[in-house]
């Protein structure tokens, strides 16, 4: 009778632990899939299916949309859509948004149009010089992983794994946030805060451990799948009569300084036998002037102004634009 009771303890407790985890990802929702919305938005939701929900909100009027990183949040969306020549642009900025999230979701968009027999009319695609072809974050984690709409694997797979994961730590922060509301959700994407600026260093003398971070950022091992990822959406952008501009974003030079002489100006040239593209990415203007950098990342948004102007004209942009801020690469074959 003891070794059955046992065993039936043992049971009932898997059993509540496992109904228990079910229920807390549910409730508390910490990626925001669920949209229960019992508690405030945490800063570990997925923006990748938030983007994919906003799109489907404004789905007949969308005309246009931004692709972009994190980056992409301080370019001005309005003026980007006047120029550009839209009625409603959809920003799809992510977080660490790759190549590896713009084009599942720029297919989706495309059949969806497709479907309405509408037609997309523009889009924006801000590539990261200084991440392409690195690992991707895409569905490398739990606020990572794409929808089915977008991924095509299994409903019941994904849904399963939001169910059933123990993350008892971000649980614990989603509780901690609705007691204390004033505290925000720090580090969220599209957050009205600006992050504080860490103070640049102008000429570092390389150190082994600096020069060993050269050569780690040199490794791309997933470039060449990405560059066929990028084949493949200006392909699609094409064949649909989508009006592509490709831009570069801008880097500061604290972060230039990371990499082997010459190595981002080459991968943005291989970049360019694809497309055209606008390339921001080392104009000593911006790139050594710490005033317009919210941090080693991310650019203010005069910076996102001045990108703006170059590509589509700077008529009604009070900014005087630097004279070696943005160039138009193009090969050939372009």
């Amino acid at each position: 009778m003891a070794h059955r009771r046992f065993s039936l303890i043992v049971v009932a407790g898997s059993v509540l632990l496992f109904a228990g985890t079910m229920a807390a990802n549910v409730v508390l929702d910490p990626e925001a899939v669920f949209g229960t919305g019992l508690f405030p938005p945490s800063a570990n939701r997925n923006e990748r299916v938030e983007r994919l929900q906003a799109y489907k909100r404004d789905a007949s009027s969308v005309d246009g949309l931004l692709f972009s990183s994190s980056r992409g949040v301080y370019l001005d969306h309005d003026m980007l859509a006047q120029k550009m020549g839209v009625s409603r642009l959809l920003s799809l900025s992510v977080s660490y948004g790759m190549i590896t999230d713009h084009l599942p979701i720029l297919s989706y968009i495309l059949r969806d149009k497709a479907a309405r027999e509408q037609k997309l009319k523009a889009a924006m695609l801000l590539l990261d010089a200084d991440f392409f072809g690195t690992p991707p974050w895409t569905d490398s984690n739990i606020n990572s992983f794409l929808p089915p709409e977008l991924s095509g694997e299994s409903a019941l797979r994904y849904w399963w794994r939001y169910l059933t994961v123990f993350q008892f730590r971000l649980w614990r922060d989603v509780v901690r946030a609705s007691l204390n509301p004033g505290r925000g959700q720090a580090g969220a994407s599209g957050s009205n805060e600006e992050p504080v600026m860490a103070s640049p260093s102008r000429s570092p003398t390389l150190t082994m451990s600096e020069d060993y971070r050269r050569r780690w950022n040199s490794n791309r091992p997933d470039f060449d799948r990405q560059y066929k990822k990028l084949e493949e959406f200006v392909g699609l952008c094409r064949d649909n009569g989508v009006q592509l501009t490709v831009a570069i974003s801008p880097l500061i030079r604290q972060h230039l300084d990371q990499y082997e002489p010459g190595m981002l100006d080459a991968l943005i040239a291989r970049l360019s036998r694809v497309v055209a593209i606008w390339d921001f990415s080392s104009s000593t203007a911006i790139a050594d002037h710490r005033e317009y950098w919210l941090d080693i990342s991310h650019f203010d948004r005069d910076v996102g102004t001045m990108m703006i102007g170059r590509i589509f004209g700077n008529d009604r942009i009070a900014l005087a634009i630097p004279a070696d801020f943005g160039r138009l690469r193009a090969s050939r074959q372009n």
